[in-house]
Parts: C-alpha cells; sequence; structure tokens
C-alpha cells in the first residue's frame, strides 16, 4: 500500500516492513497482547519500519521514474 502512494519506499524499507509486520503479528498471537487484533500493530510497526529504513536511504532512479510514470498514467485516467 505504502508504496503505491509514497515513492520515497526502497526494497530495504518494503523487506523490513514484510519482516516486522510478520514478526510482530507471529508474536502478538502468541502472546496475546491487550486482546488487539494482531494485524493492527503489524501494520503500525511495519508501516514505521518502512518509513525508518527508507528514510535511510534512497530509491534508485529507475524507481522514481517508474513511479513518477504510473502515477502520471493514474492522473490521466482519472
Amino acid at each position: 500500500l505504502i508504496s503505491v502512494v509514497w515513492k520515497g519506499m526502497t526494497r530495504d524499507g518494503a523487506l523490513a516492513g514484510i519482516l516486522v509486520g510478520a514478526i510482530t503479528v507471529v508474536a502478538w498471537k502468541h502472546w496475546e497482547v491487550m486482546g488487539l487484533y494482531e494485524i493492527i500493530p503489524g501494520f503500525i510497526f511495519a508501516s514505521l519500519a518502512i518509513y525508518i529504513v527508507s528514510k535511510l536511504g534512497a530509491p534508485t532512479a529507475g524507481m522514481v521514474q517508474r513511479f513518477e510514470a504510473a502515477e502520471k498514467d493514474f492522473h490521466l485516467n482519472k
């Protein structure tokens, strides 16, 4: 979802989000923290990991070009 709206997301950020989200969901379900459905903290922590790790690096020029082309196509088709 984040990659659709933020061109600053990197590959490493995406991988960090996947790992952190998965670990959070499994741990949350195992320990049943606060009786909260595990997808909610999983999404929050994954989003934070994506943002932090993506800010530590920079997206490639090719990825930025693809994002901008897709964004342009989306706005033309509205």
